[in-house]
């Protein structure tokens, strides 16, 4: 009953981690494709995708800083 509860906590951070690091690469991608060809629809594009990939990493590690804090 522990390694399943030792393996759920490994899934858990290595799928936390991965979301960042998922973020931080396709983001790095797309800046180098608006930086190819520079374009407002590119830019905007960046911009775009940019912002919700942040917002996404910013509510997980959040919520991961507020329940280390509760126990």
């Amino acid at each position: 009953m522990d390694a399943i509860k030792v393996l759920n906590l490994a899934l858990k951070v290595l799928s936390e981690r991965l979301l960042t690091l998922l973020a931080l690469l396709t983001s790095f991608a797309l800046g180098c494709w608006t930086m190819w060809g520079p374009e407002w629809e590119r830019v905007v594009t960046l911009a775009i995708f940019v912002l919700f990939a942040y917002l996404l990493v910013y509510s997980k590690e959040r919520t991961r800083h507020e329940n280390h804090s509760d126990g």
